[in-house]
């Protein structure tokens, strides 16, 4: 099965916070907390949330001001994101289709969370969502590392015993080491300013920004 149609499947519960989206529910506050605090005001910038899914991150940038792009390869995800915007009063511009097929090159933000992880050619998406920040625009990222602590917390774990997200839902294969995003960055002109873990504390159920970077972290680069 394709990651597409992987999501596809489980399009129908992207604003379900006790679905198979409840992973995503929990770190969305922390995540935009994150990159909106190293952003600064957003009102008018041009952004384009790449796999943007149900759209949880685009309107949380819509709601500050900002000019929304999001773009997913999931029929489902578009058609889901694009009803809960439209209910909530957001103008946000989705689009079912891939980072390539987007012509702007002028993006002040490029976010790229909680899909690095599921795509097929990780050097070439890195150069197309690269291509799409402007100079001195900013390129925000935040995914899974590579690591065996990575693979029980978030597969096994959160798969199979806390049902934070479906099962299947990732491959430890296409795990991202810090490193090797950091370097595939560098190489398209983006310079990697912070990388930051996210950790999952179980005594309050709570995500938090931490140091540790070995499972899920986070972090921003700027094209030069």
């Amino acid at each position: 099965m394709s990651e597409t149609e992987k999501f596809n499947k489980m399009g129908k519960d992207w604003w379900d916070e006790k679905g198979n989206m409840a992973a995503l529910h929990m770190i969305n506050p922390i995540r935009f907390e994150y990159f909106s605090g190293r952003l600064g005001n957003l009102k008018g910038k041009k952004v384009l949330d790449i796999g943007c899914g149900g759209g949880l991150l685009s309107e949380e940038f819509a709601k500050k001001g900002a000019h929304v792009t999001g773009v997913d390869l999931s029929p489902v995800a578009i058609k889901g994101a694009q009803k809960h915007a439209e209910s909530n009063g957001l103008n946000i511009d989705y689009r079912n289709c891939s980072v390539a097929d987007i012509e702007e090159t002028d993006f002040d933000i490029v976010v790229c969370a909680e899909m690095l992880e599921h795509v097929d050619d990780l050097p070439n998406m890195i150069a197309d969502s690269s291509a799409r920040v402007k100079e001195g625009g900013y390129y925000l990222f935040e995914t899974i590392n590579k690591t065996m602590s990575a693979w029980f917390l978030a597969i096994f774990m959160a798969e199979n015993v806390l049902k934070f997200v479906g099962k299947g839902t990732h491959s430890y294969e296409r795990f991202i080491k810090p490193s090797s995003l950091a370097k595939l960055l560098s190489a398209n002109g983006i310079r990697v300013k912070e990388i930051k873990g996210m950790t999952f504390n179980p005594l309050d159920w709570k995500f938090r920004i931490s140091n540790s970077t070995s499972v899920n972290y986070i972090g921003y680069g700027k094209k030069d």
